[in-house]
């Protein structure tokens, strides 16, 4: 059972530190990536306010732009730790 719970524990910290250098690489280098980021969240709202019909303020498109936004590169982060976990341990991980 200990050896169950010091393995949750390397893991939990190891993926935390693969977050961190996902954020980080998202921030610095990958500036394509957070246009591209940027270009599908508007493009997703524009695509909302067609399918509901319905318009949206100013204030409230710039909301659910940064909370696409947010969504999209918690996403990418998770996609690249985990992703970087699997090729270093030769181990599938499944949440």
């Amino acid at each position: 059972m200990a050896d169950k719970a010091k393995y949750h524990s390397d893991f939990e910290k190891t993926l935390r530190l693969y977050l961190k250098q996902a954020r980080d690489k998202l921030n610095s280098d990958l500036a394509g990536t957070r246009e591209a980021i940027k270009l599908i969240a508007t493009d997703k709202i524009r695509s909302f306010i067609e399918i509901t019909d319905r318009g949206l303020s100013k204030e409230e498109r710039e909301f659910l732009k940064s909370l696409i936004i947010s969504s999209m590169r918690q996403s990418f982060c998770y996609g690249y730790g985990i992703g970087k976990f699997e090729g270093n341990t030769n181990e599938r991980v499944f949440l």
